[in-house]
């Protein structure tokens, strides 16, 4: 299993080679990946599912993305990405952010208005293709049911034909694809930067408006100003587009389902998964909270 446990040895062996002490790092995150702090490096180790063909698009991205001047968290200057015992390790270098001073609903809004801006990047991005991963994340989930299954299976195939006659209004590019609060970080001079970009692709603007919204409401629903302040700081209002809920409904299909893949059976994160498709049966349109996994 892809746990604290496994990671840890994997760790040792990247710090000997950067030349720094293991038993002094910190585990920021263990979920998609295993991120750890140690000196002035973030090491992110993904699972052993993930190959390095796989991230080195990202590797390139970044760094063309640095040459735009676009606010981002720098790549450690070695070769990347480092390969050992069969998991793919990135290393960055490590911001001070300022914990107390969490990104905004409105600096992301800026962040996303700037990075819609930029040209098409010369890498070779994969496009957008929500409904193959939601069917390969059901497949694949070990906590799932095959009532479960059968019931997503059934709504991502009502929004399946939706998602394919969606008229969107913006134009197509570089997208992040997960832009949020734990995907951004803001450095202690007051500078908001957007990290992890693992999901980056060429799509619809859209979905990354739809991914603020969908965060907004799930895990702040008791602050309502927050999306305006997105949508004040990005320069464009979904409202007066009607397919915009539908997007979103299909953004919450994604969440669910991507975390019931990451999930392990009986885990916190597996009964999280569960009170939110307890709610999706229930009503379609649900406003549960959600906890953040």
């Amino acid at each position: 299993m892809f746990v604290e446990a496994r990671t840890r040895p994997i760790l040792a062996k990247v710090c000997q080679h950067l030349g720094l002490p293991a038993d002094r790092a910190t585990l920021i995150r263990h979920h998609t990946n295993a991120v750890y702090a140690v000196g002035d490096a973030v090491i992110k180790i993904a699972p052993p599912d993930i190959a390095a063909d796989d991230v080195r698009p990202s590797i390139a991205l970044v760094r063309w993305l640095t040459s735009q001047g676009f606010p981002t968290a720098p790549l450690y200057d070695i070769d990347q990405p480092l390969e050992i015992d069969g998991h793919t390790i990135t290393v960055w270098r490590r911001l001070n952010p300022a914990i107390e001073n969490p990104v905004t609903a409105g600096e992301l809004g800026h962040l996303l208005r700037l990075l819609h801006a930029l040209p098409t990047p010369p890498i070779a991005l994969k496009p957008l293709e929500p409904i193959s991963r939601i069917r390969r994340s059901i497949k694949t989930s070990a906590i799932l049911t095959d009532d479960d299954r059968d019931f997503l299976h059934t709504r991502l195939d009502q929004l399946a034909k939706i998602w394919a006659d969606m008229p969107f209004t913006l134009s197509p590019g570089l997208i992040h694809a997960d832009p949020q609060t734990h995907n951004a970080l803001c450095a202690s001079e007051g500078c908001a930067v957007l990290t992890d970009w693992d999901t980056a692709a060429i799509g619809p603007r859209e979905w990354d408006v739809a991914t603020i919204a969908v965060h907004c409401r799930r895990f702040t629903p008791t602050d309502p100003d927050a999306f305006v302040s997105f949508i004040t700081a990005y320069g464009w209002d979904p409202a007066a587009w009607h397919h915009f809920e539908n997007l979103c409904r299909l953004r919450e299909l994604k969440m669910i389902v991507t975390n019931a893949r990451k999930s392990r059976p009986g885990s916190s994160a597996a009964n999280e998964v569960h009170r939110r498709l307890a709610a999706l049966r229930a009503d379609p349109h649900d406003a549960l909270p959600w906890h953040l996994l």
